[in-house]
């Protein structure tokens, strides 16, 4: 290695440029009838693509409704809402919960 190499100016510019930081994700809660639950997931996929990380169900209400929870960038959150209530106007929107960030 070269003697400049140690220099703090020289260090600074060695140093690889940074990354944008990724899309901050967030966990959002919903409650749907059962018989909406595929209609909510083509909805989701049109709306988000591959931006969706995941998707879990779970029955309620003695199987007439099912939780939703969906994973996915807090950019997505906004659109996902406005899609769902102009689609299925009986679902129920619950927490938005912010994700911890990354670490890379």
């Amino acid at each position: 290695m070269h003697a400049f190499f140690h220099t703090q100016a020289a260090q600074r510019r060695a140093k690889p440029p940074r990354r944008p930081a990724p899309a901050r994700g967030c966990l959002m809660q919903l409650t749907v009838d059962v018989g909406a639950v595929s209609d909510l997931r083509a909805l989701v996929m049109r709306t988000c693509g591959g931006a969706m990380e995941f998707m879990r169900v779970e029955a309620c209400d003695h199987g007439a409704r099912v939780k939703v929870w969906l994973c996915l960038s807090r950019a997505l959150a906004g659109q996902v809402m406005e899609a769902v209530m102009r689609a299925l106007p009986g679902a129920e929107f619950g927490r938005l919960t912010a994700l911890a960030q990354r670490s890379a």
